[in-house]
């Protein structure tokens, strides 16, 4: 029984360094590939990583250019909307804005976008905003010249309008001057003295106040010196008013007097000299003289020259 154990012993120490090699190469293997798999996913977390940080890179870079290009529309949008008139050349650089903005656009909606075109895009935005900044200026200067041109037009509208103002009230003042001038150079009765007259055989004339032997109206006036006045013949008109109201007439002639058309009884002329003359008017009734108050008014240039009546019994 001894003997059986004691074998046994010694089978088992004598198989213990084979089992130690078999175990200790696949300790080896097995570390290999743990290292293996390892490497493999430290490459491709760093590839991925750097595609990572590429891809966010360009996203952002994106996202800045298109925000670029929104405030560059917008600026284009408020100056549009500010109704500035434009010149050809600025209105030709305007549309070469929007166009470049469209192009980028459809460019950076490109999900394949590469680094090598978002660096050329990014080069045109650039270069647009030197054209936006370009046309800036100019709108500027242009709006700065309309504003003077209206500052201008409205000075001289201002100084039309003055002007036009004193013009009409210089009009006015003529106006009121010539008709002054008018007024005081109208001739004016300075006596005046309305008598009946019966006439006489052998051409005798006496006074009458009985209106059954009067003939006719004899209306003696002197004229008041007035240097204004205009030497030479004048137009006297008689308006003759019986005792009725009712104005005597004879051929409905017709005159003016301050710009009205009225009816005259008698019409004749005299010789103004400014003098100090005195003159004769006659005038006969066809109708007949009756009793009452007579009223006679003298005109002339276009004013009444003066007036006086009579009664007749």
């Amino acid at each position: 029984m001894q003997e059986e154990i004691h074998t046994m012993q010694e089978t088992g120490t004598e198989s213990n360094p084979e089992e130690i090699r078999r175990d200790s190469t696949k300790i080896y293997f097995f570390v290999v590939a743990i290292a293996a798999l390892l490497a493999t996913n430290i490459y491709f977390y760093i590839k991925y990583k750097n595609t990572g940080d590429k891809v966010y890179e360009l996203t952002n870079e994106k996202v800045n250019m298109q925000a670029e290009i929104d405030r560059i529309e917008a600026e284009l949008d408020r100056l549009t909307g500010e109704n500035v008139e434009l010149s050809a050349s600025l209105k030709t650089a305007q549309d070469s804005v929007r166009s470049t903005i469209t192009a980028l656009r459809s460019e950076l909606a490109q999900n394949n976008i590469t680094k090598e075109q978002l660096a050329s895009a990014k080069q045109e935005i650039n270069e647009l905003k030197q054209q936006v900044a370009s046309y800036l200026t100019n709108v500027e200067n242009l709006r700065s010249e309309n504003a003077k041109l209206t500052s201008e037009r409205d000075d001289l509208k201002e100084e039309i309008s003055t002007s036009s103002e004193r013009v009409t009230e210089l009009e006015e003042q003529n106006t009121d001057l010539v008709g002054k001038i008018r007024l005081a150079s109208a001739l004016k009765v300075s006596n005046i003295s309305i008598n009946g007259i019966r006439e006489r055989s052998g051409d005798k004339q006496s006074v009458e106040a009985r209106a059954r032997r009067v003939d006719k109206f004899k209306i003696d006036f002197t004229i008041a010196d007035n240097p204004l006045a205009e030497v030479g013949m004048h137009d006297v008109y008689l308006r003759v008013i019986d005792p009725n109201g009712n104005l005597r007439t004879t051929d409905n002639g017709l005159f003016e007097v301050e710009g009205n058309q009225i009816q005259y009884t008698y019409k004749t002329a005299i010789s103004f000299q400014n003098d100090g003359a005195s003159y004769a008017i006659e005038w006969t009734d066809t109708k007949g003289f009756q009793k009452g108050t007579y009223t006679i008014l003298l005109y002339a240039d276009n004013s009444v020259m003066g007036q006086s009546s009579i009664v007749l019994k």
